[in-house]
């Protein structure tokens, strides 16, 4: 079902507001976010709306965290943006480009289905954005999938587990972990 800019705005608002999102309106969002445009204008206004604000969340630039190297990146999990030639035949700092937009756009799934109390969802994708950072050697990505698996320890009042992933975030974002 395809939603119309409206629509998207709609849940936004709500999301923000309530904290909260249906099944369906988490549908709209991940297929909204297949489009870099889209994707582009859910998180701006998340961002307005101070979704972002957490302990940890300075804006990102991803000029910022790229390294010169000469080993490209291997694509390990399907892309959901569309690309006029095959990754493998991207230069290494597009290909990182490419893949730190999808950590993006996995962490918002993730954000997503935490905030609808999907917690199962939540952490095996948190999980695989943890390992996405991981890959792109950036340690602020790093940090962010910790936290984001902190929240989820935190919506299940675990709190040896928010301290075990709090700890490793710091960790990460001081170069340590």
């Amino acid at each position: 079902m395809n939603h119309t800019s409206e629509d998207l705005q709609r849940i936004l608002e709500n999301l923000l507001e309530s904290g909260s999102l249906s099944n369906e309106e988490i549908i709209a969002l991940q297929q909204a976010a297949n489009d870099p445009a889209a994707l582009e204008r859910i998180l701006d206004t998340l961002t307005q709306g101070g979704a972002d604000q957490g302990a940890s969340s300075p804006p990102l630039n991803m000029e910022q965290y790229y390294r010169e190297g000469n080993e490209e990146f291997q694509l390990r999990w399907p892309l959901q943006a569309s690309l006029p030639i095959p990754f493998e035949q991207l230069d290494r700092k597009t290909q990182f480009f490419v893949l730190f937009q999808e950590w993006t756009r996995r962490e918002l799934d993730g954000m997503t289905a935490l905030n609808s109390g999907q917690t199962g969802q939540a952490g095996f994708i948190f999980e695989e954005c943890l390992a996405r950072a991981q890959q792109l050697q950036v340690g602020e990505l790093v940090a962010r999938s910790y936290e984001g698996l902190m929240r989820l320890a935190e919506k299940l009042y675990d709190r040896k587990t928010v301290s075990k992933w709090s700890e490793l975030a710091m960790r990460a974002r001081s170069g340590n972990g």
